[in-house]
Formats: structure tokens, sequence, C-alpha cells
């Protein structure tokens, strides 16, 4: 059996609409991993969000991982959040006991 990734203990879940994407992946994960998968998902099912810069160049993955500490959240309903534009696409990444991140278009 292949060993998992010091990053991701379980498979991320989500859904998909015409105008948005939603994954939720368990902690600890890497939050660079979280919102580039997601991203990639999104050109995947969005081909004009394929338009240059290319996530890999857009993401930038030690800011991002260094940007919500391990305490951020205690015991009150407020989660962190960052928002931020790629493309035509807005980025929402939320931090909570899980890290959820999604990603909306016009439709």
């Amino acid at each position: 059996m292949a060993e998992s990734s010091p990053h991701r203990e379980s498979e991320p879940t989500g859904w998909s609409t015409d105008s948005q994407i939603v994954r939720e992946f368990d902690r600890p994960v890497r939050v660079s991993d979280a919102v580039i998968e997601t991203l990639m998902q999104a050109v995947e099912d969005w081909p004009e969000l394929s338009r240059s810069p290319p996530v890999f160049e857009f993401v930038d993955a030690d800011k991002l991982d260094g940007l919500f500490k391990t305490r951020t959240v205690e015991e009150t309903s407020h989660m962190p959040s960052v928002e931020f534009l790629f493309q035509d696409a807005l980025v929402t990444v939320m931090y909570a006991s899980t890290v959820r991140v999604i990603v909306e278009r016009d439709a």
C-alpha cells in the first residue's frame, strides 16, 4: 500500500456547480497544496481560466503556507480567511478545523 503524504491524511471532499468549486481538506494540509489543487480543478472545468499566468507561477506557495498560524481557530464561529483574484475567478481560503478553498466565477 502506498504511503500517504505527510501533509494530507485523506482525500479532499467538496462539490461543484456551474459557477463554484468548493474543496475541503483535512488538516494538516499545506495551504498552497489545497489552493493549487483546487485551482487546477477549476482550470480543468473552466478552460477560459487556462490563460496565463499558469497557477504555479501565480500562487506563491511560501506565503500561502505561512498565512495562518496553527492556533488561529479557537472556540469561535469566525473562520479566518483570505480572498484573491485568479484571472476572472475569486478564490477564498477559509481556515478552521478543515481548510476550505472556494473558487467562484461569473456564471
